[in-house]
């Protein structure tokens, strides 16, 4: 449960992307930020994101002011996943969205008008630092990844990150990922899936890793850290039509999140707590709940290694043919 909201700060749970319009907005009045009204108001924006710790320098920069120093006020909504965020991203239901990178890229594969605006996270480089796991019961018989060839491994969706994560973790680890199979399930899902056995392994992220550890599942698959180590794995996004009448609020809220994901490098342990007091986290786990890089480079290479991964495996049909243009505000 939420237990506390700053007055900005509106949390709404969107259960299917199915519900949400696909057509673009079109009454668009192209806002500057801080200039309504003789420059004392806030331009409104509502973000779309998930409820994973990914998302928390997002509520800091709510709280600690940082989205009003740009002109900038912000309601924060969230939804079940990141391919749930594109769609009311290109209806303007959101202005602002996070989705993971293969998310974001099958969208743009679909010539969807999506154009991405800022990172929003990425993996650290070390095992023990992942934010996500790949994680099998204790005496399972999966007593190292080699074990899991041939498995059931549950993810949050089919065809997206969690699938080229472990596929490329697989392939970094000289393994054969030809036969593994696949169960969507949501995160909170996952555990008891696991102990009843319908499903060999689970892929999670934060909050559901340090959890799963605590109850005593064993960690087997780094698949951030073994697959785009220190590389973005998700964006903030906007749709092209928003972001050529409001290149003024996509540039503020630019360099807003520059600002916030390096208060959020500098300042971890507020990370935490506003997970805690803002994104109802458990508190019992969140020391041991492991944060992802809050990175600010665009980097075109991380990009394009994920578009080439995804058309390997099979779900994306082809590459950007320009990587460059996919970002708001370099057209």
């Amino acid at each position: 449960m939420i237990t506390r909201l700053p007055h900005r700060m509106k949390i709404i749970t969107v259960a299917s992307a199915a519900a949400l319009a696909l057509a673009a907005c079109d009454d668009d009045n192209g806002e500057s930020p801080g200039e309504e009204n003789g420059g004392d108001d806030l331009v409104e924006i509502s973000v779309g994101t998930l409820n994973g710790i990914l998302s928390a320098p997002l509520f800091l920069g709510v709280s600690e002011g940082i989205f009003e120093e740009h002109g900038l006020g912000v309601d924060i909504s969230f939804a079940d996943g990141g391919a749930a965020v594109i769609p009311a991203v290109l209806s303007d239901e959101y202005q602002f969205g996070y989705s993971n990178t293969v998310s974001q890229l099958a969208a743009i594969d679909e010539a969807l008008p999506l154009q991405l605006v800022h990172p929003a996270w990425a993996p650290h480089g070390e095992f023990e630092e992942d934010d996500h796991g790949l994680l099998v019961l204790p005496d399972s018989g999966f007593d190292e990844p080699a074990d899991l060839e041939g498995a059931n491994i549950a993810v949050n969706t089919l065809q997206n990150i969690g699938e080229v994560h472990v596929r490329r973790a697989f392939d970094n680890l000289d393994l054969d990922h030809s036969e593994l199979s696949w169960t969507q399930l949501p995160f909170p899902d996952m555990g008891e899936a696991l102990e009843r056995g319908d499903v060999d392994a689970i892929w999670v992220s934060e909050p559901f890793l340090a959890p799963g550890l605590a109850a005593g599942y064993e960690w087997l698959i780094a698949p951030g850290a073994q697959s785009f180590p220190e590389q973005v794995g998700g964006y903030w996004s906007t749709s092209v039509s928003y972001a050529e009448a409001n290149p003024e609020v996509v540039e503020a809220f630019q360099d807003a999140m520059t600002e916030i994901n390096t208060f959020a490098e500098e300042n971890p342990d507020l990370v935490r707590e506003v997970a805690v007091e803002e994104m109802g986290f458990d508190a019992e786990y969140i020391d041991d709940v492991n944060l992802p890089m809050f990175p600010n480079d665009n980097e075109v290479e991380t990009l394009q290694d994920y578009a080439e991964a995804s058309v390997e495996y099979g779900i994306l049909s082809g590459e950007p043919e320009d990587y460059e243009s996919l970002f708001a505000g370099n057209d």
